[in-house]
């Protein structure tokens, strides 16, 4: 239940307000962007959520995701009959793969020639890895992949 709340507060904060900054980085921003996220769902202010002020939330949480959906829905839907076949879905599912190839290709290939070389596919790999060894060992010890991932 708890999750379900923090998802749907979460994501209730995003929709209203998707010009905001990155996520808060000290404690006290974040302690502040969750009582304004509760403040949100608490439409009536007496300070609790009530269960119809999480379904509240939540609906409105919702309401992108389920245009994404629908638009999903819609563009593999080539023939416009209200139904996806197996047909349209494998096709949507090729283009989405083909275009993940793309976005892969664009992201490792440096020299922009149109493949991959090692070197190319090693280097952000290990970029994130000389990031996370901060004490610079030649080694990520638990607390510094903890640290370099945001954790405490």
């Amino acid at each position: 239940m708890f999750r379900v709340l923090t998802l749907a507060l979460g994501l209730s904060a995003a929709a209203v307000s998707s010009a905001q900054a990155p996520q808060p980085t000290t404690r006290a921003d974040l302690q502040k962007k969750i009582d304004q996220n509760f403040d949100v769902g608490d439409k009536n202010n007496d300070g609790f959520l009530s269960r119809a002020e999480i379904q509240g939330v939540a609906g409105k949480a919702a309401e992108p995701i389920v245009a994404k959906m629908e638009q999903e829905f819609a563009q593999m839907d080539r023939d416009k009959n209200g139904q996806v076949s197996l047909a349209e879905f494998k096709a949507a599912a090729m283009a989405k793969l083909a275009g993940n190839a793309q976005a892969t290709l664009d992201k490792f290939d440096r020299n922009k020639d149109g493949k991959v070389s090692q070197a190319e596919f090693r280097t952000p790999f290990m970029a994130n890895f000389d990031r996370a060894d901060l004490n610079k060992d030649g080694l990520v010890s638990a607390d510094e992949a903890r640290k370099a991932t945001g954790g405490k």
